[in-house]
């Protein structure tokens, strides 16, 4: 879920912007010393009903639920740039390097904590070298987002999280209403349940990207495997306080073009494309840092949906790793005078880039026991 995935309400009244604004000078992130890790409920807890309860979770997942939450909105697939694909995005091949199993999509059922209402969106991840083998990060919005105010969000908390390493859409058909799971074709690698979950303590107190530090790290377990995920889809190593200002590549599966910065109409010809969830793709480019926020800033055209979703320093094509310093969290128009307006399409993207309180995170996940 990038910002906006959730609900189609992403219009903002002028009264709701500056209150947003109001709260963004009132919050202005403080140094903190406290830099340990927030755990939600597990969605998967320990106990006798610990395996019917995550085979429960994963086939939630059936190829309806994935092809209504995983693909656009429109009846059309992507469609590339006049003159093809590019820096700003591409897709990465099917099977290339290690980076074509540790990506995936992630899968999410929401539950509104004021009104009970029951959403689905979907987001991007990575599998990451760990001590138990079974971490995958993403942005901490994928699980809990409270805005401050009503800008389309509401108060949400993830009640059902499955995630698909190496997911690949191009036979998922749209409209079904198939109750078949996924076969190797879709989910060659399964479909992991998540049973565990942190985000950072100022995501905990400011679940609005206000704060800034926008992470997440969950822990998987397959129903019908008892190897860890980094097993078998290998893991990418993970740093933190890296150097900024570097040449980084984001993965992610762009999905929804009702916020693509680069959708018809909205930009020159020559840049206009569209995207449909089916296929991991790829931004890079030079970041720059945002030393309000600790992210990385770079042109990019990967829409809603990439959220999570990996950025790599030293990437390597040729071996498809590299070392994992953040996670795409939203995006970034610098011609907006009201700054926050620009988080809402781009043209950048904005990354949390991994310091103290993503390795509290990071460091209570490849510590804890899967249930």
């Amino acid at each position: 879920m990038s910002i906006g995935m959730l609900s189609g309400r992403t219009r903002t009244t002028l009264l709701g912007v500056l209150a947003l604004v109001a709260a963004l000078f009132v919050a202005a992130p403080p140094a903190r010393a406290d830099v340990s890790a927030f755990e939600l409920l597990p969605l998967v807890p320990a106990g006798a009903d610990h395996q019917p309860r995550l085979r429960a979770e994963v086939e939630h997942w059936t190829l309806a639920k994935m092809a209504s939450v995983g693909l656009n909105h429109e009846d059309q697939d992507a469609t590339p740039p006049p003159g093809g694909w590019d820096n700003l995005s591409k897709p990465w091949p099917q099977k290339a390097g290690l980076v074509s199993r540790t990506a995936g999509k992630f899968f999410m059922e929401y539950k509104n904590l004021d009104n009970g209402a029951v959403t689905e969106s979907a987001c991007s991840g990575d599998v990451v070298a760990s001590a138990n083998q079974s971490v995958v990060v993403t942005a901490a919005h994928c699980l809990r987002v409270h805005t401050p105010v009503d800008v389309g969000f509401g108060n949400i908390v993830v009640t059902n999280m499955a995630f698909v390493p190496g997911f690949n859409g191009a036979n998922l058909p749209r409209h079904t209403t198939s109750t078949a799971l996924p076969g190797k074709d879709i989910a060659p690698y399964g479909v992991w349940g998540v049973t565990r979950e942190w985000f950072t303590s100022a995501w905990s107190q400011s679940a609005d990207w206000l704060l800034g530090h926008d992470m997440a790290a969950v822990l998987v377990a397959s129903p019908d495997d008892p190897r860890p995920i980094g097993q078998i889809t290998g893991a990418q190593r993970i740093g933190f306080n890296q150097p900024q200002n570097q040449t980084n590549h984001i993965f992610g599966y762009p999905t929804i073009n009702e916020r693509n910065y680069y959708r018809p109409g909205h930009v020159s010809p020559e840049l206009q494309r569209t995207f449909d969830g089916r296929n991991l793709m790829v931004a890079q480019g030079t970041t720059h840092a945002d030393p309000v926020y600790y992210s990385d800033v770079m042109p990019g055209a990967l829409s809603p949906g990439c959220s999570g979703g990996a950025v790599l320093q030293n990437f390597d094509p040729t071996t498809g790793a590299g070392l994992q310093s953040g996670v795409f969290s939203r995006y970034d128009d610098p011609g907006q005078i009201i700054g926050v307006l620009g988080w809402q399409e781009g043209p950048n993207m904005s990354s949390t880039h991994f310091g103290d309180e993503e390795q509290a995170v990071y460091n209570a996940a490849q510590s804890a026991s899967l249930t």
